[in-house]
C-alpha cells in the first residue's frame, strides 16, 4: 500500500521532508503547497509532483497524509482544518506559542479522531539515544549538568523569526521536551 502525501510548506524543512517523503518506499509525494512560487517549483522539479494551493490539496481524494512544514503562527489551524478533513497530519514543532491554542487544537484532534505527529525530531537523533543510554546504564555517574550546543545550517530568514517566535524559542522547545521527558522516566524508576 502507498501513502500519498502533501507538504505544506517548501522552506528548508519543507525541502527535507520532500526528500524523506520521496526516498521512503511505500511513501508517494503527491503535491507540494506554498505562496513562494520559486520554492514549490523546486521541490516539484526534483520530485515530480503537483503544485496544489493548500485548499485544493484539503479536498484531494488522492492525499492521505499532509506534512505541515508552514510557519508556526499557522500550525494549529492547518491541524485542526486537516484533521477535520480526514487527512494524517504530521507537524514540525510547535504546534503554537500559545499553550491555550495547543489544548483547543488537540481536542479538535481528538473529536474528530485524528491522526497527529509533532516533529521532535531529536528523540530519534541517535547521538540523542547513545547520551540517554550511557545516563541509564549508569555509565557516567549521577547526571548534575547538561550542556547541549545546537546549530542551524544557516541563519533563518528574517520572516521566520517574526512568525515563529524567534529561533531561542523554536530550538529551546527541543531541549525543554527532552529534559521533561527524561525527568519523568527517571522519577517513574524511582
Amino acid at each position: 500500500m502507498t501513502l500519498n502525501f502533501a507538504i505544506l510548506g517548501a522552506g528548508r524543512i519543507g525541502q527535507v521532508h520532500a526528500r524523506a517523503v520521496a526516498g521512503t518506499p511505500g511513501a508517494r509525494l503527491v503535491a507540494i503547497a506554498d505562496p513562494a512560487v520559486a520554492a514549490a517549483q523546486s521541490v516539484q522539479a526534483a520530485y515530480g509532483c503537483d503544485i496544489r494551493s493548500i485548499d485544493a490539496i484539503e479536498a484531494s481524494a488522492d492525499v492521505d497524509a499532509v506534512v505541515i512544514c508552514t510557519p508556526t503562527d499557522t500550525h494549529a489551524d492547518l491541524i485542526e482544518r486537516f484533521c477535520k478533513a480526514g487527512k494524517a497530519v504530521f507537524c514540525e514543532k510547535p504546534v503554537d506559542l500559545s499553550l491555550a491554542r495547543v489544548a483547543a487544537c488537540l481536542k479538535v484532534v481528538e473529536s474528530t479522531k485524528g491522526t497527529l505527529m509533532v516533529g521532535f525530531n531529536r528523540r530519534f537523533d541517535p547521538h540523542f539515544a547513545a547520551v540517554r543510554g550511557q545516563i541509564d546504564a549508569g555509565a557516567i555517574g549521577e547526571v548534575e549538568m547538561v550542556v547541549i550546543t545546537s546549530r542551524d545550517p544557516g541563519a533563518p530568514p528574517v520572516d521566520y523569526i517574526k512568525r515563529s517566535g524567534d529561533i531561542f524559542r523554536d530550538m529551546t522547545i527541543h531541549l525543554l521536551r527532552s529534559i521533561v521527558l527524561y525527568a519523568f522516566s527517571f522519577r517513574s524508576a524511582m
